[in-house]
């Protein structure tokens, strides 16, 4: 009897350990692309003050995401010199990304703009 009562315990957190870790995966992945979006547009644009030179802002945006294990979608500057960069990231999922409905959960992209500082 005691037995069975613990392999419940057992099996319900570890049902609900899953759960938080699948349905909490594309949360944390938001919030660790959130940094790396803002820091990969910061460093464009600090790039992009100093040497005014477009290629250079493009390999400071891209080497933050690739310090990260995420991907530069997009990157570009406006016509005020605004650095817009849009970076993506796949989040861990062991089984809810198997299907079409929740599979968007873990494609996680986020956008973030900086501007150079004025010398």
């Amino acid at each position: 009897m005691i037995i069975r009562g613990l392999v419940k315990i057992v099996i319900g957190i570890a049902l609900v350990g899953f759960a938080v870790i699948e349905l909490g995966s594309p949360l944390w992945t938001k919030a660790q692309l959130d940094g790396t979006a803002h820091n990969a547009a910061s460093d464009a644009a600090y790039a992009l003050g100093r040497s005014n030179n477009r290629d250079q802002a493009y390999a400071a945006a891209l080497d933050d995401t690739n310090g990260d294990g995420a991907k530069l979608d997009e990157f570009f500057v406006d016509d005020a010199g605004v650095v817009h960069v849009t970076v993506s990231k796949q989040a861990k999922s062991y089984l809810l990304h198997n299907f079409e409905k929740t599979r968007g959960w873990y494609e996680v992209r986020l956008r973030a703009t900086a501007e150079p500082a004025s010398p």
